[in-house]
């Protein structure tokens, strides 16, 4: 641990609060390598995967979601704050924490609150353009505040800085959209956890696309492969079942276009990487967050939405196979998307995160 003190990221639960931690946590290396950067999240999310494979420390704490819950299991989260509280105090002193930044998850709570207690200063960024329970709650004493798309400060308390998402430099590096091009390439994913509803609606679909020459790679999730490759009552040429893509924006790049869900490392990603897409927000997300990320880029013009309700197999066949027949169409979507992207995110926030502890 280095002697100056360490930089503590609280993220967890999914890929869409722990990789952009992950994309701050590479740009305070770059910008300061003798300094020491240490993941806090919980047992129960994707952190022990994602954190340890990129190479930073985890520490756990007792934390657990409230919205959405039963009464029991809300009463149950609320009875774990204190604990997860004396263990966020006990880790930031271990680690003479010089800021502390939360990107997502019900961890950031306890954290936080044990940072303000010890007057550490703090940073909270939302990727959402409707911010948790948890954001808005801690918004109201951060030190620091960003956000990722405009559309979150009205609903803070406190309007923060508009930085982006960061993402992996990689999807920034995806050659522009070619409108000349002569590919009908689809890429179907459901965000890291996978969708089911996704995954059912284009394995009926999948007959009706079967004359129209599209190559598809669907992108299942770990939990529903079997199940989605069971649902296809015969597989077209050129399509590719994978439970995960480790590399999505290899494929990303190949599409024409692509169709998901709305989780905000989505559609960020869609944005530096400059592709139209059909989105299909998650119904029962928090606040009906994945709603407004999707508004976002449609009103843009970048994107389709529809609605859960809505995504049936004969509809959407027909409008993949529109899309696909319209290059100009994909090409302004694109163009569009690409406009919002923030390459500069990581930097960007890095920098508040240090105005931050300059603030102390």
């Amino acid at each position: 641990m280095s002697d100056l003190g360490a930089y503590v990221i609280a993220a967890g639960g999914t890929g869409g609060h722990i990789i952009p931690g992950i994309a701050l946590a590479n740009e305070i290396r770059a910008q300061k390598p003798d300094v020491a950067i240490v993941f806090v999240g919980t047992a129960h999310g994707l952190e022990s995967k994602i954190v340890t494979a990129a190479g930073y420390p985890l520490e756990l704490v007792d934390a657990s979601g409230f919205v959405g819950k039963t009464r029991t299991r809300q009463f149950q989260s609320l009875a774990r704050v204190p604990t997860g509280f004396f263990q966020a105090r006990a880790l930031l002193k271990k680690h003479r924490a010089r800021a502390v930044v939360g990107v997502g998850g019900y961890v950031t709570v306890p954290v936080l609150l044990a940072a303000r207690s010890l007057g550490i200063p703090t940073l909270i960024h939302e990727s959402n353009a409707r911010p948790g329970v948890a954001n808005r709650f801690l918004n109201r004493f951060a030190t620091r505040t960003a956000v990722g798309l405009a559309a979150a400060n009205q609903h803070l308390r406190r309007a923060g800085v508009v930085t982006g998402t960061p993402v992996r430099r990689e999807f920034f590096e995806i050659p522009a959209f070619d409108p000349e091009a002569s590919t009908r390439r689809l890429l179907v994913f459901g965000g890291s956890q996978g969708s089911r509803i996704i995954n059912r609606a284009v394995a009926r679909a999948a007959v009706l696309l079967e004359k129209s020459g599209l190559e598809v790679m669907h992108v299942t999730g770990d939990k529903d492969l079997a199940g989605t490759r069971q649902r296809y009552t015969r597989m077209p040429a050129n399509w590719k079942l994978e439970p995960f893509l480790p590399r999505l924006w290899e494929q990303m790049a190949a599409a024409d276009l692509v169709l998901a869900r709305a989780g905000a490392m989505t559609v960020s990603e869609l944005a530096a990487a400059g592709r139209p897409s059909i989105l299909v927000p998650f119904g029962a997300a928090a606040a009906g967050h994945q709603l407004e990320n999707a508004r976002a880029l449609y009103k843009a013009g970048a994107s389709i939405v529809i609605d859960e309700k809505d995504l049936k197999a004969e509809s959407l066949a027909g409008t993949i196979v529109e899309l696909m027949k319209n290059r100009a169409r994909l090409t302004a979507m694109a163009q569009k998307a690409r406009s919002l992207a923030r390459p500069n995110a990581a930097a960007d926030l890095a920098k508040l995160l240090f105005e931050a502890e300059a603030a102390r």
